[in-house]
């Protein structure tokens, strides 16, 4: 059911920063960010969501990512390297992303699909991937959270929670 007073805000980090709305927010990151690796702008912006208990609750399961610049290749974002290196790059520094997530809209599968290996399936009008090692899965999403709990800890947001979370971001791979 849509929502009357929705609406579509444009913002750079100074903006999200003074943002109170709860909101679906998109991370967008150019070609140009990926190419260059250039994480900084990417950061400053995940930073922000996560600066405050508030912010972090306010924003859990509510993100997804675009990455603009490719619609000519041919190729899956997960079959690209530099969007992967980038990625793997911009995880380091942030691993907050399952809390973060949107559900439901394939965000999770997408995102993994960028840290592990994986194969891709195409037929006509459909593509599809397939985790190739699913210990692998195990550890990137093991380290994920591991590496989160900081947040969890610092922000007295409950076991419960956190187990909520993980286990939705589970299902939704368990699913997809």
């Amino acid at each position: 059911m849509p929502t009357k007073n929705a609406s579509i805000t444009l913002t750079d980090a100074d903006g999200l920063a003074s943002f109170t709305d709860a909101a679906m927010l998109v991370l967008y990151l150019s070609r140009e960010e990926v190419e260059s690796a250039n994480v900084a702008s990417a950061l400053e912006r995940l930073h922000i969501i996560a600066d405050t208990r508030e912010s972090a609750m306010r924003y859990r399961e509510s993100l997804v990512f675009i990455v603009c610049g490719y619609d000519e290749d041919p190729r899956e974002l997960a079959a690209i390297p530099q969007v992967r290196a980038f990625f793997a790059r911009l995880v380091q520094e942030w691993p907050h992303w399952l809390w973060f997530l949107a559900r439901g809209v394939g965000a999770i599968g997408l995102f993994m699909s960028l840290l592990c290996r994986v194969k891709i399936h195409r037929s006509p009008g459909h593509y599809g991937t397939e985790f190739e090692d699913l210990a692998e899965l195990g550890a990137v999403m093991g380290d994920l959270f591991e590496r989160g709990n900081a947040m969890f800890y610092a922000y007295g947001i409950t076991t419960e929670q956190a187990d909520a979370s993980a286990e939705s971001a589970v299902a939704e791979l368990l699913t997809a």
